[in-house]
């Protein structure tokens, strides 16, 4: 068990994953056997397709083991590093503040 300080952490597992090891990460931390998250994650994909997307978010938040970050994570730094994305960033600011500004203005 992956522990800090003392504490849990939800991390997706390298052994027992079939895909990305959400299931198995999810599995371990709950105590239960990762097959019951896996089965339970496709009964909510085919009642409305949650399941699939619970599963994508999991990939995208939880670190793997071992790992410093989650994929999140990694993407926003490098989108952060990334100088077209702050210029864009830059400007949406701006236009927002600029729309905000706009709409307190008194009418006549």
């Amino acid at each position: 068990m992956d522990t800090q300080n003392g504490t849990k952490q939800l991390r997706r597992t390298r052994d027992g994953k079939m895909i990305a090891g959400v299931c198995s990460g999810v599995g371990r931390y709950l105590g239960v056997d990762p097959n019951l998250v896996r089965l339970g994650l496709g009964v909510f994909t085919l009642f409305g397709g949650a399941g699939l997307a619970l599963y994508i978010i999991g990939w995208l938040v939880m670190p793997e083991d071992g790992a410093e970050s989650s994929v999140a994570e990694d993407l926003f730094q490098k989108a952060k590093e990334n100088p077209s994305v702050q210029d864009a960033a830059q400007k949406a600011k701006d236009k927002a503040k600029e729309t905000f500004a706009n709409a307190n203005k008194p009418r006549q």
